[in-house]
């Protein structure tokens, strides 16, 4: 079936992409001139625009990036549109959460989800493992091949972990050439089994690009902890970053693990103290 074009005629169409763009420079300026906006107030603003429909403003929408405007079918009714602005709420809810290159989390999202599983841990007395992966000289790949295949590795690498771990995981990139995994049940035992699995994988992968092929290695270091504690996410980050950097000083391609973290788990001021124990056990009334 032949798809129906759009009735604008090219002048109409070139003076709309037009409008559209001066209006969002405008809207851009005023913004970063105006102390006084925030960044959570918004605003929408609507044009009738006779002969188009939503069909032919999904196509335009997408071929010119016009993804941040909401159009209003007029011809439909109240619930199409508003099903209509929940997909499209929808859609920048997921690109505002996720990484452009890899379609993982970003380092905000992440650390969303960080936090909710530590309070479900301290919930349910259960435990939680992070991984930080960092690419090993990762540099000399872009000056060899060039940042575009400097960029199929990160993309190489970011499918394998989201296709090679369990679906309540949670990947990210976090950085550059920095990933973080988090693994919510797993102990230093499990994350240590998994993490040597994806870094001997990764490292056997052969990643073709410009007509070269290249092979990559990681390095990562996995913080666990267990129990009600009162750790906080940068707690975790910076206790895995510590493994990751033994990781690498160790001599790279490798996985590092930090036991329990103990100082998180324990509040020590309900605990029994030997003097305690002794008037506990003693006998004495």
């Amino acid at each position: 079936m032949q798809k129906r074009q759009h009735n604008l005629c090219p002048e109409s169409l070139e003076n709309l992409t037009a409008e559209l763009d001066k209006l969002r420079q405008l809207i851009l300026t005023h913004a970063q001139s105006d102390p006084v906006i925030q960044v959570d107030q918004q605003l929408a603003l609507t044009r009738l625009i006779p002969g188009l429909t939503m069909e032919d403003w999904n196509n335009l929408s997408e071929k010119y990036g016009f993804s941040e405007w909401f159009a209003l079918d007029l011809d439909n009714s109240t619930y199409f549109n508003i099903a209509n602005l929940q997909r499209v709420i929808n859609d920048l809810t997921h690109k505002s959460e996720r990484d452009a290159l890899t379609g993982l989390y970003n380092k905000q999202a992440f650390e969303h989800k960080l936090s909710m599983e530590l309070q479900r841990v301290e919930r349910s007395n259960g435990q939680l493992s992070l991984a930080m992966i960092d690419l090993d000289d990762f540099k000399s790949i872009n000056d060899t091949f060039g940042h575009s295949c400097g960029d199929e590795v990160i993309r190489t690498l970011a499918d394998m972990l989201d296709a090679s771990t369990r679906g309540y995981d949670h990947a990210a990139r976090v950085g550059g050439e920095e990933f973080a995994l988090l693994l919510p049940g797993a102990g230093p035992l499990r994350a240590k089994a998994l993490m040597d699995r994806l870094c001997s994988m990764f490292a056997d992968t052969l990643i073709k690009c410009k007509g070269a092929t290249i092979q990559c290695t990681f390095s990562a270091g996995v913080a666990s902890l267990k129990g009600r504690n009162k750790a906080k996410g940068q707690d975790l980050f910076d206790v895995a970053d510590k493994a990751l950097y033994r990781a690498k000083n160790a001599g790279k391609n490798q996985v590092h693990v930090t036991r329990q973290l103990i100082e998180f788990e324990y509040d020590r001021s309900t605990m029994v103290h030997s003097n305690e124990k002794q008037f506990l056990f003693s006998g004495s009334k």
